[in-house]
C-alpha cells in the first residue's frame, strides 16, 4: 500500500513583493484548519470578502492597524472582526497573528460569533493552541524572497 501525500498544513494567501506595484509587505499564511473553519460557516463570496480584507493588511506597514479593517488584541495574537454588508447577520472573527521579523501574518482559525461580549475562553484556549504548534513546527529565519512553509 502506497503512501499517500501529505497535505501541507499551512497554504500561501499573497506573497510579500507579490501583487500589484507596490506590492504585498507582508506574506499571508493560512493554517488548513482555518480554512475549514471558515468554509463551515461562510460563502464563497464572503470567504473571498474576508481574503480581500486580509490582501489589504498585507499592503500597510504595520499590518495590525490597518485603518479599513476592525482589528483588535486578544493575548498575543489578533482578531478582524466583522459583519454586515455581504455577511449578512453573520457576525465573523478570524484569528491571526503577526510574525514580524519573518514578515508573516498568520492566520490561525475563524469563528461565528453567537454570544454579546468576550471572546470566549475555549476558543482563545484553541487559538493559542494553534499558534503555539505553528512556531513549534515553522518558526525559522526568515525568508527573503517571502516564501516558504
Amino acid at each position: 500500500m502506497a503512501d499517500r501525500p501529505r497535505r501541507k498544513s499551512v497554504k500561501i494567501g499573497v506573497r510579500r513583493g507579490g501583487g500589484e506595484p507596490p506590492g504585498y509587505r507582508w506574506t499571508v499564511r493560512i493554517l488548513d484548519r482555518a480554512i475549514d473553519d471558515a468554509r463551515e460557516f461562510l460563502s464563497a463570496d464572503q470567504y473571498a470578502h474576508l481574503a480581500l480584507q486580509f490582501k489589504e493588511m498585507a499592503r500597510e506597514e504595520e499590518p495590525t492597524r490597518c485603518e479599513t479593517v476592525d482589528i483588535r488584541p486578544i493575548e498575543d495574537y489578533h482578531e478582524l472582526r466583522d459583519k454586515g454588508g455581504i455577511l449578512g447577520r453573520i457576525n465573523v472573527r478570524v484569528f491571526f497573528f503577526v510574525q514580524h521579523p519573518a514578515r508573516s501574518i498568520v492566520v490561525l482559525g475563524a469563528v461565528k460569533k453567537e454570544n454579546e461580549g468576550q471572546t470566549p475562553t475555549a476558543v482563545k484556549v484553541l487559538m493559542r493552541y494553534r499558534m503555539r504548534s505553528y512556531l513549534a513546527t515553522f518558526d525559522r529565519a526568515p525568508d527573503p524572497s517571502g516564501g516558504g512553509s
